[in-house]
């Protein structure tokens, strides 16, 4: 299942597979919420990697991302998986700003997934997996540009702690040790702030858009890719 419901602009070259082995994707998350945003994880994979998956229990990688921001068990999941070609992770991002992660990917491994938790919350976060709105980073055959937003609508609740809005659940209010478990699965829409707890009502974002994502394949290699469906077209005739 890609990205549905969002605009998203794709920028399509046609060349050939040797041409396009690997390529080089920048990957810019921007704030422009009411909430922080965590470090944000992401991957670039085949269809064995999956960080998550609507309707099923969320995974302990999973859980310590949406409950607590940490982004170290996704890393350790991504080393050891056979199916990941490249990852890493950006930085905090406070409503206005951005942080940008440069990742690989190639034809066999052309699917994004991302993960960064919504802080004022017991364990909201925003994210993409695959099957689950992960990102083909190859359309056709060839790197695929994105610039997107994305809304209250796509903000994922991790089914994994109660959302009590309490100050010693809530991460980002203090060091609590997290609402009692609430043993369900993971959905969306997340219902925001309700109010019934300690976070203030500035933080509520329903109604609101999140975060925009733009995607860029580096430009050296999109010439290089341009370069070679030229010479491709010149060959045929």
């Amino acid at each position: 299942m890609m990205w549905k419901g969002v605009g998203v602009c794709a920028l399509v070259l046609g060349v050939s597979s040797a041409a396009m082995a690997s390529a080089e994707f920048t990957v810019t998350l921007e704030n422009i919420g009411v909430q922080p945003l965590t470090p944000v994880f992401l991957a670039t994979h085949d269809m064995t990697f999956d960080i998550f998956d609507e309707g099923a229990a969320a995974s302990p990688a999973l859980e310590a991302l949406a409950e607590d921001g940490v982004t170290g068990l996704l890393e350790a999941d991504a080393a050891s998986a056979a199916g990941v070609l490249d990852f890493g992770v950006g930085g905090f991002i406070f409503p206005g700003e951005s942080t940008t992660v440069t990742l690989m990917a190639d034809a066999a491994h052309p699917y994004l997934s991302f993960a960064a938790m919504l802080p004022v919350t017991n364990d909201a976060f925003i994210g993409g997996a695959y099957m689950d709105n992960a990102l083909a980073l190859y359309r056709g055959g060839a790197a695929t540009f994105y610039d997107f937003t994305l809304s209250f609508l796509e903000v994922w609740d991790a089914g994994t702690e109660v959302n009590t809005e309490s100050a010693d659940d809530v991460p980002a209010l203090s060091p609590g040790t997290g609402s009692p478990v609430e043993g369900g699965v993971v959905t969306k829409p997340h219902t925001g702030i309700l109010g019934v707890g300690d976070v203030p009502p500035e933080f509520d974002f329903w109604g609101t858009n999140v975060a925009r994502i733009t995607i860029v394949p580096e430009p050296t290699t999109l010439a290089l890719l341009a370069f070679g469906a030229v010479a491709a077209i010149r060959r045929r005739r």
